[in-house]
């Protein structure tokens, strides 16, 4: 770790509030996540195959509207979102490096999760689209949003810890969370975050828009695992060597 990187952990960790505690944050986040999944699946009564289709859809366009707000409003100085860019831009990437991507201890989680009203915020328009759904289709297909919409936050909120953890002995193995963990760390690098590498969940997104630091189709980006061999060759220079060789430390 630099010590440039290390002078901002210990300045960011020191303005972190006594009181704060990472535990509790995770579990407000998957209790409120978890709580609205509960509710909106306890309306959903004799679905037909049409309206259980509505989860791959809505799961597609959170993966877009993740990249979206990754690509366009988190690495973009916008008038009106600063407060995220210089919570994810200038803060998140500054605490973590491709170099030294992970965390110490639950303290860390204030950097590493959105805060609980960032799920909520999320909540509220998926479930504007429930209802503008359940209006014109069926409630059935109007709950499946807010079902999947609920799951796909706890998802990403998920593999984002799990990208930012030190030890990977299970992870290593795990499908789809290996090639997260790649495909973030290298995001990590100053050379290419601004540009690449802005899914966090699955990079299906990343290989439509061709924002991915891979050369490969789709099943290679979202089983791709630790593998380097197919990184693209016109990227900006990487530093810190391979990101499977740092992911796996």
């Amino acid at each position: 770790m630099s010590p440039r990187q290390a002078a901002f952990r210990a300045a960011y960790r020191a303005q972190i509030a006594p009181a704060y505690s990472g535990l509790i944050h995770v579990a407000l986040i998957y209790l409120i996540g978890g709580s609205a999944l509960w509710y909106a699946a306890q309306h959903i009564h004799g679905a037909n195959l049409a309206e259980i289709a509505v989860i791959p859809v809505v799961m597609v366009l959170a993966n877009i509207f993740e990249w979206f707000l990754h690509a366009k409003i988190m690495h973009r100085p916008i008038p009106g979102f600063m407060g995220i860019y210089n919570r994810h831009t200038l803060a998140h990437h500054q605490f973590f490096t491709e170099e030294a991507p992970y965390h110490d201890s639950t303290r860390d989680y204030r950097i590493v999760f959105f805060p609980p009203y960032a799920l909520i915020a999320f909540l509220v328009m998926a479930s504007a689209g429930g209802v503008i759904l359940g209006q014109i289709w069926s409630a059935n297909a109007g709950w499946f949003v807010v079902c999947t919409a609920a799951g796909m936050y706890m998802n990403y909120e998920f593999f984002h810890w799990c990208c930012h953890v030190r030890d990977d002995r299970i992870i290593r193995h795990l499908p789809f969370v290996n090639t997260i963990r790649r495909h973030h760390i290298a995001h990590h690098n100053t050379a290419i975050m601004m540009n690449k590498n802005m899914n966090l969940t699955y990079p299906f997104a990343d290989w439509l828009f061709g924002t991915s630091d891979l050369n490969r189709g789709l099943l290679g980006h979202l089983f791709n695992g630790y593998q380097t061999r197919f990184i693209r060759r016109d990227l900006p220079k990487l530093r810190g060597g391979r990101p499977s060789a740092l992911a796996a430390e």
